[in-house]
């Protein structure tokens, strides 16, 4: 076989929260029994399947929550942050990097260019005009960039959703009885969940950012 089954966004996107998810209801759970396990070809290849499915189930209230959510409707998406005059305090102080404005002269250029080609959108309106348009879609070295940020972005929000859900679940088992070791993997788990949507935050941006400036920058 000379390439794998699986595109990249499969693997970044999918099968890793899937992964997760197995390991993490084994620990809570009980089932499946995945560690430590002797397994056959067959059942390998059954596991690899559930795992992929599981990512693909997940991708479903990680975007919905997350993205849709508290991205859409609390901190608001880079199409907006990108363009503001001021930072909000609060969300500024926590995600200092996700606030950060693309610089006024590239700002003017977008908007500029923009209303040469008949509009005047903003927010998720002026993402959809730049995204399609056809300097954009031509530009093979950009659309490589942007699908790298997305596969990035993709594994990172999945793979944080997964955690704090592995998170929660661990850490109400705990509550149930002693078990310090359940305790240590929520700890562990929530720390990375959090540090993983930070990085998601930052590819989530940057596929804007680099979008941006690159139609800014085409005459």
């Amino acid at each position: 076989m000379d390439r794998l089954p699986f595109d990249p966004y499969d693997f970044f996107g999918y099968l890793a929260s899937g992964l997760l998810l197995v390991v993490g209801m084994e620990l809570t759970l009980g089932f499946p029994r995945v560690l430590g396990q002797d397994l056959k070809i067959v059942d390998m290849a059954v596991l690899l399947l559930g795992i992929y499915v599981a990512g693909q189930i997940l991708a479903t209230p990680a975007k919905a929550l997350l993205e849709d959510l508290l991205l859409g409707k609390i901190l608001c998406r880079p199409s907006i942050n990108l363009f503001r005059e001021k930072r909000p305090w609060v969300r500024g102080f926590l995600f200092p990097g996700f606030y950060t404005p693309l610089p006024e002269p590239v700002q003017k250029k977008v908007r500029c260019r923009a209303q040469r080609e008949g509009t005047s959108a903003a927010g998720e309106d002026l993402f959809l005009h730049v995204r399609y348009c056809p300097d954009i879609l031509k530009d093979d070295k950009l659309m490589a960039k942007l699908d790298s940020f997305r596969n990035k972005y993709g594994f990172a929000r999945n793979l944080a959703f997964t955690s704090l859900v592995f998170a929660t679940a661990s850490a109400m088992k705990a509550s149930l009885g002693s078990n310090p070791e359940l305790v240590r993997y929520a700890a562990a788990v929530l720390a990375a969940g959090v540090l993983l949507f930070y990085r998601y935050l930052k590819f989530f941006r940057q596929y804007s950012y680099e979008m941006f400036n690159t139609y800014g920058g085409v005459e």
